[in-house]
């Protein structure tokens, strides 16, 4: 009855065959994909459709993602696997398994993912970041002169003058009682970068004006997204190669308008540039290595195309912005809760000024507390989670295969605060950070490891000496009722960031 050639379920039985086939190739098509890391003996837990493999696991709780490490690593040892979708991914805490992929083994590690960095917009694109190979040791090869200890001590007078805004603007505050230090530190932050880098004074530590405004409000919309929970986001890490369809319509993560916005700005820069005379700064360094035959840019180991230097001039606009803000936030944070840390740092300001007549580029190599201070900061609330390197090709390291195609995660939260390396690890103690020569580079890493470190790096360090030097001169940093408590709690969005807003306050000397 049920077969009978005119009945319902004898026309769909062929069908529901054919769905069923399909249904168990594609079980063991993923099946076959999550077996990778066990045929690597990578311990992991068992994978599954509910968790897209680990995803939802791993991901799905943006504020402690990074917290997760150290669990794992608790349970697994030191290397251990996961899955986003089919995608295998290895968590490495090994130093010297580490040392091999960022430094001895670099050509086979040299970028840092291939995930996201086609999603960036068709400008963001070309940036430093986000290329890959040849492309990025082009561009990197070419910029890397601006960041010579030379032309850091040219830029030192231009961090000099937006810091001595700095200490004007804390000197406003004492009147209202307290600052938002994010706030503070990233008018401060965006500004320097713009008159050291581009010689573009945007004064936008300066009270209210519509341009100034305009541009610290691009920065921070641009930043005030939470990529893990971004729908868009997800879907790129589940099926990594749909970036190359985003990239067909120019798609971008960044808010709306934030990159056309930067990148109007640097071409006005570059318009400005061309007509100034003997300008020191990175833009005229990259225009007067500009490619205007492209047909060459293969065969040439320096040089930009006019859409290169558009798009790295957005990216040293806005990157120096989130990282450094973020970095002398902490910092001022962990000087006034930490009085006698404080008092130190202040007594080697005095000294400064009394041997140099100033902060000078030759005065802050020899503030030895000061930089123990920032580097204990660094690693206390690191300014990222984890650091990412693709392979490039099947590679063996101690013992341990890495096959072509996968990325390894560093866990460098999770390595700066491993009760193995380091003793009460959420303690603030800069002592610990005396003697660099004992400290483990591949535990310790906030700016990265190997030739694809930060490349602005010691411009950072300086940014950041000159602004506490400054204040510390001047002002006693202290907390309010409504400061939190150490240790802070960490959230990730677009970058790490406290969970609570820090609000601090000074009293003038």
């Amino acid at each position: 009855m049920f077969l009978d050639s005119n009945s319902f379920f004898y026309n769909l039985w062929p069908g529901l065959l054919i769905v069923c086939f399909l249904f168990l190739v594609l079980s063991f098509y993923i099946k076959r994909k999550w077996q990778v890391l066990e045929r690597l003996n990578i311990p992991h837990d068992p994978p599954s459709l509910l968790n897209i493999g680990h995803f939802r696991t791993f991901y799905s709780k943006s504020e402690n993602f990074f917290i997760q490490d150290l669990e794992r690593k608790k349970r697994f040892g030191l290397i251990y696997g996961f899955y986003v979708g089919l995608q295998p991914r290895i968590v490495i805490h090994d130093p010297n398994i580490l040392r091999q992929i960022y430094v001895k083994q670099f050509s086979n590690f040299r970028d840092r993912q291939r995930t996201f960095n086609r999603i960036n917009g068709r400008v963001m694109n070309l940036s430093l970041t986000a290329v890959c190979g040849e492309h990025w040791k082009r561009i990197r090869h070419t910029i890397s002169p601006f960041f010579s200890t030379s032309s850091l001590k040219k830029t030192i007078q231009f961090i000099e003058t937006s810091s001595d805004r700095l200490a004007a603007n804390l000197n406003n505050t004492i009147k209202l009682g307290r600052f938002e230090a994010k706030e503070l530190f990233g008018r401060y932050s965006i500004e320097v970068i713009s008159l050291a880098a581009f010689g573009v004074d945007i004064q936008c530590q300066d009270g209210p004006n519509s341009y100034e405004n305009k541009q610290v409000k691009m920065v921070k919309k641009m930043f005030n997204v939470s990529l893990l929970k971004s729908r868009m986001f997800r879907l790129f890490m589940l099926f990594p190669n749909i970036q190359y369809i985003a990239e067909k319509f120019n798609y971008s993560l960044y808010a709306s308008g934030t990159i056309d916005y930067f990148s109007r700005l640097a071409d006005k820069i570059k318009t400005t540039t061309k007509d100034k005379q003997q300008v020191n700064d990175v833009m005229q360094m990259m225009l007067s290595n500009e490619i205007k035959d492209t047909t060459t840019m293969q065969h040439t180991r320096k040089g930009m195309t006019n859409e290169e230097i558009t798009a790295n001039s957005v990216m040293m606009i806005t990157g120096g912005y989130e990282t450094t803000a973020n970095a002398l936030t902490f910092l001022a944070y962990n000087l006034a809760t930490h009085k006698d840390a404080q008092a130190r740092v202040y007594r080697e300001v005095q000294t400064a000024i009394t041997k140099y007549g100033g902060f000078t580029y030759n005065a802050f190599g020899k503030m030895k507390y000061l930089t123990m201070c920032i580097n204990e900061s660094l690693r206390l609330y690191s300014t990222v989670g984890r650091n990412i390197r693709f392979c490039e090709n099947d590679t063996i390291i101690n013992g341990v295969k890495i096959p072509k195609g996968v990325h390894v995660e560093i866990p460098v939260y999770g390595l700066s605060h491993d009760e193995e390396y380091w003793t009460d690890p959420y303690h603030f103690n800069p002592q610990r950070m005396e003697d660099m020569n004992k400290i483990d580079p591949m535990v310790f890493q906030p700016f990265g490891g190997g030739p694809r470190n930060c490349i602005g790096m010691r411009f950072a360090m300086m940014e950041i000496k000159m602004a506490i030097c400054k204040i510390l001169k001047e002002f006693e940093l202290d907390v309010c009722d409504d400061t939190p408590p150490p240790p802070l709690e960490m959230t990730y969005r677009a970058s790490m960031q406290p969970k609570e807003t820090i609000y601090l306050r000074v009293f003038r000397r």
